[in-house]
């Protein structure tokens, strides 16, 4: 395996990678280059089940991020508990995958922060949302690109990215409306999201989607 090599190293010509230098002030994600599937797999066996490891692979370079913070955790959290209190309010089935590593086996592999299907069960989420504290690393479009997943969220500056997959191009495009959570206000999730008590959030989301009872 080639030596590990912070990914602000790797050229903005790569596909693979992304070198988004607006973005923020945790320490960037080491990239290792010329990786293969058998060392993905190795590695992860060995630091996967770590609290907070984040691993990830695509066509031959190797992300490791470890730990993540309590920030990342809350925004995750935040995020997802919003999303399941507007399925409640809205009478919609969803399943938590969560972090269930996707995989399709030499290409790509790794971990979402939070995932979910809605309707019905899936294999694959309909919904990923990722928290980006970090600049650089594996491109989390490209990544997720490879197993099609319907709706990319990045949190990113405090703000939320919304990507639909749109099969016609095999790539996403940035829209401002959510397809897999149809009415659903993302100013107003975005807003509540913002609030640093969990429980004031909820709170929150629910009074703003007039949402009653103790769903």
């Amino acid at each position: 395996m080639a030596p590990a090599v912070a990914s602000p190293s790797l050229t903005t010509s790569d596909p693979a990678v992304e070198m988004d230098r607006e973005t923020l002030t945790a320490q960037p994600p080491l990239v290792l280059p010329d990786s293969t599937w058998d060392e993905y797999v190795a590695i992860d066996a060995a630091f996967g089940s770590r609290r907070g490891a984040r691993i990830r692979f695509l066509q031959g370079y190797l992300e490791l991020m470890l730990p993540t913070s309590l920030e990342h955790e809350r925004w995750k959290s935040h995020l997802g508990r919003l999303v399941e209190a507007w399925c409640l309010d809205r009478g919609i089935d969803f399943f938590i995958h969560g972090e269930t590593t996707l995989l399709r086996e030499g290409e790509a592999g790794g971990a979402p922060d939070e995932s979910y299907a809605f309707g019905t069960e899936k294999e694959i989420p309909d919904l990923v949302i990722e928290i980006a504290l970090t600049s650089g690393g594996i491109s989390k479009k490209s990544f997720y690109q490879r197993f099609a997943i319907p709706e990319l969220w990045i949190w990113r500056q405090e703000d939320l990215e919304v990507y639909r997959w749109n099969s016609a191009i095999a790539g996403y495009e940035r829209t401002q409306t959510s397809a897999v959570l149809p009415g659903l206000p993302l100013p107003d999730l975005i807003a509540c999201a913002r609030i640093s008590g969990a429980s004031q959030a909820i709170r929150e989301f629910r009074r703003r989607i007039g949402m009653t009872g103790d769903a």
